[in-house]
């Protein structure tokens, strides 16, 4: 199985990362500075799995190289997808032989909508950290251990 995992808020815990971000005002971060930041089920899941995972995620490339590269150091065999303001499912569509017995994981239901248009072949996890309800088009978790 290929996973597909979102970033911020699936990965990271980015609320906390705000409020770290308000107190400290800083635009460069050691490396494993923001390990502190990832879910500590998704550090395990992504140590257990290692090059069945590849992290997707959007925004500003420079910005989410930084926080991605310091929050993952340690982790071995990390591949990560930069969408730099594309929709996932745009990104995606191109790279069908990627899809084949795969998944994706994220927290915002457009981009899965738009990953569920473009990308039929994967199978959809909407992430919940917290116990609010989902969209209810696709599956809910609350951890990646979740996961088949």
């Amino acid at each position: 199985m290929r996973y597909y995992l979102d970033f911020d808020r699936t990965c990271f815990d980015t609320d906390a990362f705000v409020v770290y971000m308000q107190e400290h005002a800083k635009n460069v971060f050691e490396p494993g500075e923001l390990s502190r930041f990832l879910y500590s089920d998704a550090a395990s899941f992504l140590r257990e799995k290692e090059n069945a995972v590849t992290i997707i995620t959007a925004g500003d490339r420079a910005f989410q190289e930084m926080k991605v590269k310091s929050a993952l150091h340690g982790i071995p065999r990390m591949s990560v997808m930069y969408t730099e303001g594309q929709r996932k499912g745009d990104f995606l569509a191109p790279h069908t032989h990627l899809h084949i017995d795969a998944l994706l994981v994220d927290d915002t239901p457009a981009e899965l909508e738009a990953v569920a248009l473009r990308c039929p072949d994967l199978l959809l996890y909407e992430m919940r950290r917290n116990e609010e309800g989902g969209d209810g088009r696709w599956p809910i978790i609350h951890a990646l251990a979740e996961l088949p």
